[in-house]
């Protein structure tokens, strides 16, 4: 299952706290990238945060490893997790008569 995860840093949260977690925060999108769990990443074009493109089994397995990526852990950075599915409107629009 597909889902997309858009990544922003905490309210209140300041460039200086976030700092501190880059490295190991783009460690952890690797490994997960490594592991085809992320299929592709992108940062929001204000640099608030960051997008990703995720595979995992279901959303409770998902939110797992969301969960333990070290900005999340360190609380300045949370997700939102949408699932996606595919869009099948198309065969409606071009069904034939």
């Amino acid at each position: 299952m597909q889902f997309l995860i858009l990544a922003r840093i905490a309210s209140g949260v300041s460039t200086e706290q976030v700092l501190p977690h880059v490295k190991a925060e783009a460690e952890s999108v690797w490994k997960q990238y490594s592991a085809e769990i992320v299929r592709s990443f992108y940062y929001i074009a204000d640099m608030s945060g960051a997008v990703l493109l995720c595979e995992a089994s279901d959303l409770q397995a998902m939110q797992a490893i969301a969960s333990e990526f070290p900005m999340v852990k360190a609380g300045v950075l949370v997700f939102e997790i949408l699932p996606l599915k595919s869009y099948t409107g198309l065969e409606t629009l071009f069904a034939q008569p």
